[in-house]
């Protein structure tokens, strides 16, 4: 009988044995537990260093940074939901059978912060009165934004929150990750392609906007605004060639576009190509009789084709004066009636740009805050050459003179 007992009590033994790395996850969980963050991320290392690939310890690394992210000033935040949702991801690699119980918890985590980024993005907005304090709580607002981006890397409305609480803080370059990502993974948005583009262009980062902008073109061709930063773009980067070839071809695809007619006849301006622009700006204003830029440019490609004129006028009276001791009278005849020649042509091209200009002050004087004054300025230069003083005289204070 006492031999038997001795069995049972060494059998009772052997059961109590707990192996040490159990022993240690068991102190380590009750280190989080009382909110001894730092034992538990030591030993929780010390427990990977032994088994890189134990899934549990990948799981109470996962709570641990959770727990510090919740207590950690916002310039760790960031740091600790990264590494929280690294090791969540290591569970599930481990262990796929898990993978509904964590994506539960990720979930969670996520509405959690993009709720703390509205908050913040709320008190940023009531902050009217002290704008360090507005740009702090916009900065925690994007701060939760991207912190629920890293949690569910699809989501769009993520990243869009977190470029508009980035541009709200100032943070324009802050705002086009999360712009980026936003259009690669929700598609084509007007608001997005505009409020990017914008970044690009005042941030001297035109090359990033000229695959942007022909995508957003694209996709949105009636867009005058994203037309217009395209523009920009391309005369920015000196590729006005490239621009005039895009422009010739979506014309010769949509004829009826008034916005594409618009744009070609501007670019061909800015090439001094002036019959050709008068062509297409004309063909812009019959295609919409209240365009006010179209009319603008089509009056100023007449007043810039006068000038031309007028320079090839300087140029003849330069050559006459210079050779006129070689000249015979017949050939000082001829250049002279030349120079009348263009100089009627030079006068007809400036009364013909009064109508567009006069059509587009008349527009432009019908919106609300739309100034005038260039256009003013050219009808001005139109009346003065055409010897309409008095016309010109009324103008004056309305061009800025």
């Amino acid at each position: 009988m006492r031999r038997l007992l001795l069995v049972v009590a060494l059998a009772f033994a052997v059961q109590g044995i707990v192996p040490e790395s159990q022993a240690q996850l068991r102190r380590a969980n009750r280190a989080l537990e009382r909110g001894d963050t730092e034992e538990a991320l030591n030993l929780a290392n010390e427990m990977l260093e032994e088994d890189p690939d134990d899934h549990r310890v990948w799981n109470l690394l996962a709570r641990i940074h959770g727990t510090q992210a919740s207590a950690s000033p916002m310039d760790e935040y960031l740091m600790h939901v990264e590494a929280m949702i690294e090791a969540y991801n290591k569970v599930v690699e481990l262990r796929p059978q898990e993978e509904s119980d964590i994506g539960n918890r990720v979930t969670i985590f996520y509405m959690q912060t993009f709720n703390k980024g509205i908050e913040e993005f709320n008190n940023a907005q009531a902050a009217v009165d002290d704008s360090e304090l507005r740009v702090e709580h916009y900065r925690n607002s994007a701060k939760h934004f991207r912190a629920s981006a890293i949690a569910l890397p699809d989501s769009v409305g993520a990243y869009v929150n977190w470029a508009y609480a980035s541009l709200g803080a100032g943070d324009e370059l802050e705002s086009v990750e999360p712009m980026v990502t936003a259009l690669e993974f929700g598609g084509p948005d007007e608001t997005l392609y505009d409020l990017l583009a914008r970044v690009y262009l005042t941030n001297g980062m035109e090359a990033d906007a000229l695959p942007l902008l022909e995508e957003a073109v694209e996709a949105f061709p009636e867009n005058a605004d994203l037309q217009n930063y395209l523009l920009n773009a391309y005369a920015t980067t000196g590729q006005n060639d490239r621009a005039l070839e895009q422009y010739a071809g979506a014309v010769e695809n949509d004829p009826g576009n008034a916005i594409y007619r618009y744009n070609y006849g501007s670019l061909l301006l800015q090439a001094e190509r002036f019959d050709e622009a008068i062509e297409q700006l004309q063909e812009a204003v019959n295609l919409d009789e209240a365009y006010i830029d179209a009319y603008y440019n089509l009056g100023a490609a007449y007043i810039n084709k006068a000038n031309a004129v007028q320079q090839e006028i300087n140029t003849l009276d330069d050559d006459m004066r210079a050779r006129r001791d070689e000249l015979s009278e017949e050939e000082e005849q001829a250049i002279s009636d030349k120079i009348d020649e263009l100089a009627a042509d030079r006068r007809s091209l400036y009364e013909v740009s009064i109508g567009p200009l006069e059509s587009a002050k008349r527009y432009a004087e019908m919106e609300d805050g739309r100034s005038v004054q260039e256009i003013c300025a050219a009808l001005f230069q139109a009346y003065a050459q055409t010897g309409q003083e008095d016309k010109a005289t009324a103008l004056s204070e309305c061009a800025g003179m």
